[in-house]
């Protein structure tokens, strides 16, 4: 079983990286909010694999339907 600052620590770095990569400026509020529940650099490194894994597999999927038109042209 995980904490609620591992599950908020993963989960706000999800979001910062699939925001970043559509686009959105998230400012420091990514950070903000990891700080404000106590995640610091040891749980990110920790958590690196989860948050990596989670990110790629939300960003497939958002952008699955943009390669569609390419790989059917090709």
């Amino acid at each position: 079983m995980t904490t609620k600052t591992v599950r908020g620590t993963e989960a706000e770095s999800i979001a910062f990286i699939v925001g970043r990569a559509v686009g959105l400026n998230t400012g420091s509020a990514s950070a903000d909010y990891i700080c404000l529940y106590h995640g610091n650099a040891e749980l990110l490194t920790e958590s690196l694999a989860v948050i990596q894994q989670a990110s790629a597999a939300i960003l497939d999927a958002l952008f699955a339907e943009e390669a569609e038109p390419f790989a059917k042209a090709i």
